[in-house]
């Protein structure tokens, strides 16, 4: 019995070894929702057949592991060949900030909050929303980003330009929440805050961040009317 279960797992194994590199580096790099219903069904059917004690035939595993194997490659051509399709399967890149503004629109469609959004900012290095001209959620689940001409890394460094000191933009509101954190952390109060918000009511507020160098409060406000989409 345990000579059949370690010669079953080695067929699985390799099988799902060879099908996986006919497929490319892109079931691993760029998991898309159908590769990953593709990579969930043939682990499940490797699992079910490394263990199967002999109530079905070999073939039954391998006739359907072929057969998402065949169901993938079918897609991936079709997707190639029709960008209708392609859009079902993949979806499409969605602008989330516009010239430092946030869409709030798209931000609800691509199912991401304010706080995921400012990490993913943080990741590619830009803690001030106010440096980039755009930003775009692609397929993969990454965030490209385009800096403003005058954020960009390798101008100031190049030209020997005198550049400010870098310091940490704490958020006061995000997605119409108080952090009474940051403004603990920058000596503010609500109050003050409330004073900086003038009319706008907070619960308005998409996010309010605070530049603690130049003692100013940043405001943008959740916007109702959608930004032009990337070309597709």
């Amino acid at each position: 019995m345990i000579y059949k279960i370690l010669i079953n797992s080695l067929v699985a194994f390799v099988s799902l070894f060879f099908i996986a590199k006919i497929l490319g580096k892109k079931q691993i790099a760029e998991l898309t929702f159908c590769d990953y219903v593709v990579g969930i069904s043939l682990g499940s059917i490797s699992a079910e057949w490394a263990i199967d004690d002999g109530d079905k035939p070999w073939y039954v595993y391998a006739i359907a592991i072929l057969a998402f194997f065949v169901f993938s490659l079918i897609i991936d051509f079709t997707e190639r060949k029709n960008p209708f399709f392609k859009k079902l399967f993949k979806g499409s890149p969605i602008v989330l900030i516009s010239d430092g503004e946030i869409d709030y629109v798209n931000l609800k469609k691509s199912k991401l909050d304010v706080n995921a959004l400012l990490g993913m900012c943080r990741v590619a290095g830009y803690f001030d929303l106010n440096e980039i001209a755009y930003a775009v959620f692609e397929t993969s689940g990454e965030l490209s980003i385009l800096p403003r001409s005058d954020c960009r890394p390798a101008t100031t460094g190049d030209m020997n330009v005198k550049t400010e000191k870098a310091r940490l933009i704490l958020p006061f509101v995000i997605d119409g929440m108080i952090f009474d954190d940051a403004l603990k952390r920058a000596d503010k109060s609500r109050e003050w805050l409330l004073e900086n918000l003038g009319d706008t009511d907070v619960k308005r507020v998409l996010l309010a961040c605070y530049d603690p160098l130049k003692d100013d409060l940043s405001v943008k406000i959740k916007n109702t009317e959608k930004f032009a989409d990337i070309a597709k």
